[in-house]
C-alpha cells in the first residue's frame, strides 16, 4: 500500500508541478559563487552582472536576509539598486548565495537563495524549497487532506515531496538511499543531509552554501537593573490606605540570548533567570465605625527568584544598533522574610492599642505577564542591552489588620543595563 502511494504521489508531482522557465545548470563554477575578494584575499559581498562582470562591494540591508526582493549594493561610494532582471547572482562575505531564477507558475524573476548545489541544486525563497535538476525548478511541497472512512472525518500529512526526491534521485543511488528519502523531514538540514549522501554515493563534488551560516547565535548575558513597585488594590477595606516606605528593588539576571537566527534575523529569544530584593516597610492606615483610627506597618525583606523567557521582535535597526520589543511571561517564586509588625488601634475613648504582629503575607509562586522594550549596542567586542520592562503581578499581596483582609496587585516597572557576551 505504501509503495503504490509513493508511485500515485510521483505521477502526481510530474502532473502538477509546474516547469521552472529558468532553471539553470546545478553544477555551478567556483568563479561563479566564491566570495574571496582577489584585491583583498578576504571575504565579501558581490553581485554578478547578465553579462558575467563579478563586482564586488557592501549589500546594503538591515539584516542578514533570506529572501530579498531587491538588492542595493554600494561600491567606491556609489549605490545603486537591482532587481533580479539585472543580475545573474549575488553573494554574502558570510557565504549565503542568491541566484535569479523564475519559478514555478511565475511570470518575473526572482532572487532564490541556493542552499545547495552539485548535480541537484536545493533552493529556498519565501519560506519554499525548490530543486532545481538544470533543466527545471521543481517545488517541494507537503500539504494535509482531508476525507472520510465509515462516516469518520480524517486528516492526513501528505509528504509530496517524496516523490519529486525519488524521481530526481533515481538509480542506484536512489535506491540505497531509499529509506533515507522516507525518513527525510521538510526541513533545510534534512534536505541538505539527503543531498550530500546521494552526492557522496555519486562521487559528485557539491557544496553547501549556508556551511557558515549560523542557525543562530548563542550570547551570554548579565544585567543589573533597579525596578519600582507599585501597589495597586484589589479587594481592599474602605478607607484603607496604603502606601511602602521604599519602592526601589535591586535586580540581578543572567541567562543566553538567541538572535541572529538563519532564517528569521528579527526574532531573539531570551532565557533568564533573576534575582531581585526589596527592602521596605508597609504602612497601613486607616479609620473604622469602631475606633478613630488604625495604623499598622510591618518591615520585611521580599526576595523573589523569577525565571523570565521573552521572544522579541527587531522594529528598528540601524548599521548594528537594533531596538527590539518583546513578551516576558515570566515565574516567579516569591518569599517575605519579616523583620517584625506593630499595629496601633486608637479608641474613640482615647484608649489605644498596641498589637506586635505581621499583617503581611505574599504568594509563593506565580505567572507573571510582562512587555518590554530594549537596544542592542555594539561597544568594542561586547553589546550594551538596556532594556525597560513592566510586570504584572496579580493579586500578590495580602494583609490582615485586625481581622480586616485585603489583597493587592503589584506592578512593576523596571530599567536594567544588560551586557552581551
Amino acid at each position: 500500500m505504501k509503495n503504490i502511494l509513493t508511485s500515485c504521489l510521483y505521477f502526481i508531482a510530474l502532473a502538477i508541478l509546474p516547469l521552472g522557465l529558468q532553471a539553470q545548470t546545478a553544477a555551478l563554477d567556483e568563479s561563479l559563487w566564491s566570495n574571496i575578494d582577489p584585491t583583498t584575499g578576504k571575504s565579501s559581498d558581490f553581485y554578478v552582472t547578465n553579462t558575467g562582470v563579478k563586482v564586488f562591494g557592501e549589500l546594503i540591508s538591515k539584516y542578514d536576509q533570506a529572501t530579498y526582493k531587491t538588492v542595493t549594493f554600494r561600491v567606491s561610494g556609489v549605490e545603486n539598486t537591482f532587481e533580479p532582471s539585472e543580475l545573474k547572482a549575488f553573494g554574502l562575505a558570510n557565504a549565503r548565495f542568491f541566484m535569479s531564477k523564475q519559478l514555478p507558475g511565475e511570470e518575473s524573476l526572482r532572487f532564490v537563495q541556493v542552499l545547495f548545489s552539485g548535480v541537484l541544486q536545493l533552493n529556498f525563497v519565501d519560506n519554499k524549497y525548490f530543486l532545481d535538476n538544470g533543466e527545471r525548478l521543481q517545488e517541494l511541497t507537503a500539504f494535509y487532506t482531508q476525507g472520510q472512512i465509515e462516516g469518520n472525518r480524517l486528516k492526513r500529512y501528505v509528504r509530496a515531496y517524496l516523490a519529486v526526491l525519488k524521481a530526481e534521485m533515481a538509480g542506484e543511488c536512489g535506491q540505497k538511499l531509499n529509506d533515507r528519502i522516507e525518513e527525510t523531514k521538510m526541513e533545510e538540514e534534512a534536505f541538505i543531509r539527503l543531498f550530500k549522501a546521494y552526492h557522496e554515493c555519486l562521487g559528485e563534488p557539491y557544496v553547501v552554501h549556508v556551511s557558515n551560516v549560523k542557525y543562530m547565535q548563542v550570547s551570554p548575558f548579565v544585567s543589573y537593573g533597579l525596578g519600582n513597585v507599585i501597589l495597586s488594590d484589589r479587594s481592599v477595606e474602605e478607607g484603607q490606605q496604603n502606601s511602602l516606605s521604599k519602592t526601589l528593588s535591586h535586580r540581578f539576571q543572567a541567562g543566553i540570548r538567541l538572535n541572529e537566527f538563519r532564517k528569521y534575523p528579527r526574532i531573539s529569544i531570551d532565557f533568564r533567570v533573576g534575582l531581585e530584593i526589596l527592602n521596605t516597610t508597609w504602612i497601613s492606615e486607616f479609620e473604622s465605625p469602631e475606633v478613630v483610627r488604625i495604623e499598622a506597618s510591618e518591615r520585611y525583606t521580599e526576595t523573589n527568584i523569577f525565571i523570565p523567557f521573552s521572544f522579541n521582535y527587531s522594529v528598528y535597526r540601524q548599521g548594528k544598533t537594533d531596538i527590539y520589543a518583546g513578551v516576558v511571561p515570566s515565574i516567579w517564586f516569591s518569599s517575605i522574610s519579616s523583620e517584625g509588625g506593630q499595629i496601633r488601634e486608637e479608641l474613640a475613648g482615647g484608649k489605644v492599642n498596641l498589637y506586635d504582629r505581621e499583617i503581611l503575607d505574599g504568594v509563593q509562586r506565580l505567572f507573571v505577564p510582562g512587555v518590554k522594550v530594549g537596544a542592542r549596542i555594539p561597544v568594542g567586542k561586547v553589546i550594551l542591552s538596556p532594556e525597560l520592562q513592566g510586570d504584572l503581578l496579580l493579586d500578590y499581596y495580602t494583609t490582615n489588620v485586625l481581622a480586616k483582609r485585603s489583597s493587592f496587585n503589584r506592578p512593576t516597572v523596571s530599567f536594567q543595563i544588560g551586557i552581551e557576551f
